[in-house]
């Protein structure tokens, strides 16, 4: 009896692990089951070869395949096949065709976290942008981004930073296009893709070259034309060599830019790609705009529109009608420069004035000149005031401080980042090494594979709370403020306090926290609360310096380290944080309040040699500040 109930429960056991390998097996996602035949895998790997040398020889194989072998695809096949369409006529600029080719594919039911689901949504999503319809595109490029992190797709995720980079510099938001920019390079150099990484310091130059370091821009550029010559990839060669002579253009510096420009038409010439050579045409004609030769200018333009072939997407239209107004302006040829606004107008109808204002800002003073010349003063005035507003707007200090915080963003976080690269380069190795021992497993007896599984899995569950553990150690920061958190608040005040003792610097702490914070908490719940620090992060944060560090590092407690800073100067700092806490209005749950703080300052003295006295006394002068009253910044005694 005993043993027919042990094989009944091994059969069980045994029937049960069936099912198990079963429907892991059916769990395996689809990207794994899926695979192209032999020889369209052979044609897709000399498309791809194609496409690095030049697009158009890329989109005509690619024709040529659909056309020969769409109907014996599957369509898995047919949808890999159509993305590669899309993309290819997405960089050429045939819109029409791509979306097309996008709407043939969607059809086919493609996976969306695939990266071919993911391509085809960039495609789609790049050619809205072209078209002017950057809302629709955002969005689109936002959900490419969560798939990609969805399925940790490192490669379709740097491809989506770089679209969404590209998008945020064609709409003149260059705050956020070097944020994208920086993501999408970290992401290429762990992967080692060299020529990616290429392509991405191609369009990196020209956003540098837009705030104004143009070291940079041209350091980047004629680095990337060089790796492009030399790995015999002319077509990238051809407009990277567009790009830094547009880089010329904007530094003013024409006379380099005509050189350039010139090198453009003779790569054009050299490689046979004629169709390529109106990007060269039209920045000619800018700089002999420039240069006051408008004979010239007009010349190089007519070449222009006769070499281009496509219908211009709005952001080319109105960059030309702007232009030619400018050159007719410039002879006061007034019917003709009233024609060009009036298609720069029309094109910018399709643009918030918000998200133009570079565009806006032109046109306004075209106005004013043309009225100027019309003899219509009023006009003239109304015009110009309002080309200085919009001016105003777009180069207001703020967005110059932004603008520079990310510039070097790229150039000094690398360093920072580079343990986290490391850790997460480990963590993909062993995951590829799981997935590969897997495979294995599948081919073994029932009862090997589960005692497998289970040891993995139990390996699995212990590196994965080993893992979380080093990562909340390495840490550094405050989940709700996203200041520094205690230890890293600690850790930096002692460096710094031990940097002044030896240099013989000033130093000083300020010690902080919100007054009547539980009256927050009992009138608008734990949430309000939460509000109510996260809104006092922000404002705090307004007035801190490079090298200083604020955290929060209690409840309601925040702590400001202040190096080379004496106590009156951080009375100063103090006061001006607590003001604007105060001035500060909150809403929560639908109410407007306000909350103060009170604040407790000590500097480095003979009496104060430790970083432990020096916040003690910080800390006992707060609640001086609390006995006196609150709202109000005290200093400790020396």
């Amino acid at each position: 009896m005993t043993n027919k109930v042990r094989k009944s429960s091994i059969s069980q056991r045994i029937y049960f692990l069936l099912s198990l390998l079963l429907c892991l097996t059916f769990a395996i996602p689809s990207y794994a089951i899926n695979a192209h035949p032999p020889w369209l895998q052979q044609s897709f790997d000399q498309v791809d070869i194609l496409d690095k040398k030049d697009p158009k020889l890329a989109l005509d194989f690619a024709q040529k395949l659909l056309a020969e072998k769409g109907d014996s695809m599957s369509d898995y096949d047919k949808t890999a096949l159509y993305e590669r369409l899309a993309r290819y006529c997405t960089y050429l600029g045939e819109f029409t065709l791509g979306q097309e080719y996008i709407k043939q594919g969607f059809a086919l039911k493609p996976d969306p976290a695939s990266s071919i689901g993911i391509s085809l949504k960039l495609s789609q999503a790049s050619i809205l942008d072209e078209l002017g319809n950057s809302e629709q595109a955002l969005n689109l490029y936002f959900e490419a981004e969560q798939l990609a992190k969805d399925s940790e797709n490192s490669k379709m995720l740097a491809d989506t930073y770089s679209y969404l980079a590209n998008s945020y510099s064609l709409n003149h938001n260059d705050i956020e296009a070097l944020k994208y920019f920086h993501q999408a390079y970290l992401l290429l150099e762990k992967l080692g893709d060299d020529l990616e990484l290429a392509y991405l310091k191609a369009q990196m130059a020209t956003s540098y070259s837009f705030i104004n370091d143009d070291e940079k821009a041209i350091s980047l550029a004629t680095e990337v034309i060089q790796y492009f010559l030399a790995n015999e990839y002319y077509f990238d060669a051809l407009y990277a060599q567009s790009g830094l002579a547009n880089d010329y253009l904007r530094m003013k510096d024409y006379q380099q830019a005509e050189i350039e420009f010139k090198k453009v038409i003779e790569l054009t010439k050299k490689l046979g790609k004629s169709d390529s050579i109106y990007t060269a045409y039209i920045g000619l004609a800018k700089v002999y705009f420039h240069l006051e030769q408008n004979d010239k200018a007009r010349y190089y333009y007519q070449l222009y529109e006769s070499k281009r072939h496509q219908a211009p997407p709005p952001y080319t239209v109105i960059h030309d009608a702007i232009f030619v107004a400018q050159v007719e302006l410039a002879d006061e040829n007034i019917d003709k420069v009233k024609q060009a606004i009036s298609i720069a107008e029309q094109a910018l109808t399709k643009f918030e004035q918000e998200k133009a204002l570079s565009w806006y800002s032109s046109l306004y003073d075209l106005k004013s000149k043309l009225a100027k010349l019309e003899n219509n003063y009023q006009a003239a005035y109304e015009y110009q005031s309002e080309y200085i507003r919009i001016k105003a707007l777009y180069h207001n200090e703020e967005r110059e401080r932004v603008r520079s915080k990310y510039k070097v963003m790229f150039d000094t976080d690398q360093a920072l980042l580079q343990n986290q690269l490391l850790e997460r380069d480990k963590q993909l190795d062993k995951i590829a090494l799981e997935n590969a021992q897997n495979k294995q497993w599948l081919q073994n007896i029932i009862i090997i594979v589960a005692i497998i599984f289970v040891i993995i899995l139990s390996a699995f569950i212990y590196r994965q709370v080993r893992t979380s553990k080093t990562l909340h150690k390495l840490a550094n920061t405050d989940t709700l403020t996203e200041l520094a958190n205690r230890r890293f608040s600690f850790l930096y005040a002692e460096k710094m306090m031990s940097l002044a003792i030896r240099e013989q610097e000033d130093f000083a702490i300020v010690v902080f926290d919100v007054d009547h914070f539980k009256q927050v908490n009992d009138k608008y719940g734990h949430a309000g609360g939460d509000i109510a620090l996260k809104a006092l992060a922000i404002t705090a944060s307004e007035y801190v310096r490079n090298k200083d560090i604020l955290g929060r590092i209690g409840g309601e407690e925040f702590l400001l380290v202040l190096p080379n800073t004496s106590a009156k100067q951080a009375t100063v700092i103090a006061e001006r944080i607590r003001l604007a806490i105060a001035n500060k209005v909150l809403t929560i749950n639908e109410q407007q309040t306000n909350i103060t703080a009170s604040f407790g300052v000590a500097e480095l003295s003979a009496t104060r040699a430790s970083f432990n006295q020096l916040f003690y006394d910080a800390d006992i002068a707060l609640y001086q500040a609390k006995e006196k009253g609150r709202n109000q910044v005290v200093v400790a005694t020396s």
